[in-house]
């Protein structure tokens, strides 16, 4: 009771700091001139703590969006967290307006959702926001039929998920049409060991689907990311990092053959 106590006040005196003055005109003239001169590195990251700690969150979504539909790569959202519940709430009030035509900024607009959140696990907001972004993401998983947005849901489930989106993400791996979709979920399946998901319950209740989706993967690739999932989440060492970057086939195959004699291991 008392360390609940001591986080509120520590969140109560938090929310209670000023936070230097950035209008949006200050914001948007500094913009402009970054704009001018090809956004120079030091500036570029200058500006996206301004940013952050302005209160302006609309019109930093608005550059971010900007960012995003010009494929810039500027990464204006490293600092949305910055925002903190507030920024939450205008992201899921935003997520929830969307309409199908926006799939893509709505695909994103979730992602840095889930970005945000796995940065903020230590407020007392974190997990009522993870529950709704995750039951938002598999809604849009079942319906998604592009895979490169598919991966950017796949991926931010792994941040936000808890036990009852394992099996979520172990449908993913088993029966999505991309390999790389199928990859991504083990990655995510991982990630949820980080996050919300207690590492002893991902073990009891992912061995079997991570060795019928080890011993059904055709993509030499895929097969040698979802081994290193397993791996981790198993704490066992089947598969070094540069054979599966360099995709190599006999090592791989090794690699699987020794995972599969663990995983079907009663």
């Amino acid at each position: 009771m008392a360390d609940l106590f001591n986080k509120n006040a520590r969140e109560a005196v938090e929310a209670m700091v000023q936070k230097p003055e950035f209008s949006k005109e200050a914001l948007g003239e500094e913009y402009r001139k970054l704009e001018a001169e090809g956004f120079p590195d030091g500036d570029r990251i200058r500006f996206i703590s301004a940013l952050g700690n302005s209160g302006e969150i609309a019109y930093h979504y608005q550059l971010i969006c900007k960012d995003w539909e010009e494929e810039t790569q500027l990464f204006l959202e490293n600092s949305f967290d910055c925002h903190g519940e507030e920024g939450l709430k205008f992201l899921w009030e935003k997520l929830c307006k969307m309409i199908e035509q926006e799939k893509r900024k709505r695909a994103f607009t979730a992602y840095l959702m889930a970005v945000c959140l796995s940065k903020l696990k230590h407020r007392t907001f974190y997990t009522s926001y993870c529950d709704y972004l995750a039951v938002f993401l598999t809604e849009l998983l079942e319906k998604e039929g592009e895979a490169f947005l598919r991966s950017k849901l796949i991926i931010a489930l792994g941040w936000v998920g808890a036990s009852k989106e394992i099996e979520v993400l172990i449908k993913q791996m088993h029966s999505d049409s991309d390999a790389l979709c199928r990859a991504w979920s083990a990655t995510s399946l991982m990630q949820m060991s980080f996050h919300r998901v207690n590492k002893a319950v991902l073990q009891e209740g992912t061995k079997a689907a991570f060795a019928g989706a080890i011993s059904e993967e055709k993509d030499a690739y895929a097969c040698g990311l979802i081994l290193e999932s397993a791996q981790i989440i198993f704490e066992k060492k089947w598969i070094t990092t540069s054979a599966l970057e360099n995709i190599e086939l006999e090592k791989i195959e090794k690699a699987k053959k020794s995972a599969l004699r663990f995983l079907y291991t009663k």
